[in-house]
């Protein structure tokens, strides 16, 4: 579904407002392995720099996949991934499916249930799980490429979780912006596609097209899950942000289920 372009120019930036009496303390180095999560991998039992840290609205996240609604999100993604009448592209298109139809509902930066959520654990001056977006229904890209991430790995999928800085323009829409947006990274027959579940102008294009000098044009190529349109987009930099805590020891959760 293609957003309104005022509706995407809210979801995507990253609001900074002051939040007096905010504050997060780093997770123990010797636990986890520090990255800076512009490009990579988020593993089970992650802790994921939010925006609060910088003036923003978002507190980090943690990652607990045996918590619902992601529990069953992932035991779904692998019924599909073992789907073996179904290819590639139909095995990513029925993932972010289920992540933009089952998991999430709303998509609104300022959607009342976002922001209670965003605004209930900034209060307690706490992390918030990433399965309570599910809870709630509500995100925006950086949740909807997390949980898409994890999806397409449950569902045997390889991929990388990106962050970037990016560039959009619409003469038809009348808009122009830069701005942050997370997506994921898929390799396909030794090519990396860009595979995203919040917005549909990166869905299905070559990285390299992407953050080539001119962008998507209209003879980019595309995946079968592309949705072609109007417009300007490329990737000007990947992000060396946020910072992404990834436990050293492996979680071992499943053994006790």
């Amino acid at each position: 579904m293609k957003l309104p372009a005022r509706l995407l120019v809210i979801q995507f930036a990253l609001v900074f407002l002051p939040l007096a009496g905010w504050s997060e303390t780093n997770p123990n180095p010797a636990q986890y392995e520090t990255t800076n999560g512009g490009y990579g991998q988020i593993e089970d039992g992650a802790i994921v720099e939010g925006s609060t840290r910088h003036g923003g609205i978002q507190p980090d996240y943690t990652v607990n996949l045996n918590e619902e609604p992601l529990k069953t999100l992932m035991e779904t993604a692998a019924k599909i991934g073992k789907d073996k009448s179904l290819g590639f592209w139909d095995k990513v298109g029925a993932v972010r499916s289920l992540v933009r139809g089952d998991f999430f509902i709303y998509y609104e930066y300022y959607n009342p249930y976002y922001r209670r959520l965003l605004k209930k654990y900034r209060d307690k001056g706490e992390k918030v799980p990433l399965a309570e977006y599910g809870v709630c229904g509500a995100g925006v890209c950086r949740e909807y490429a997390m949980v898409f991430h994890f999806a397409l790995k449950a569902a045997g999928i390889p991929n990388d979780h990106a962050y970037a800085h990016i560039y959009r323009a619409s003469n038809w829409e009348g808009f122009e912006h830069w701005e942050d947006h997370a997506f994921n990274v898929v390799k396909y027959r030794n090519q990396k596609w860009v595979v995203d579940a919040f917005y549909w102008g990166f869905n299905g294009y070559l990285l390299s097209d992407l953050m080539s000098e001119k962008g998507i044009t209209e003879h980019s190529k595309t995946a079968p899950i592309a949705d072609p349109g109007p417009g300007s987009r490329r990737i000007i930099h990947i992000n060396d942000f946020p910072v992404v805590y990834n436990p050293k020891v492996p979680l071992c959760r499943n053994v006790f289920h």
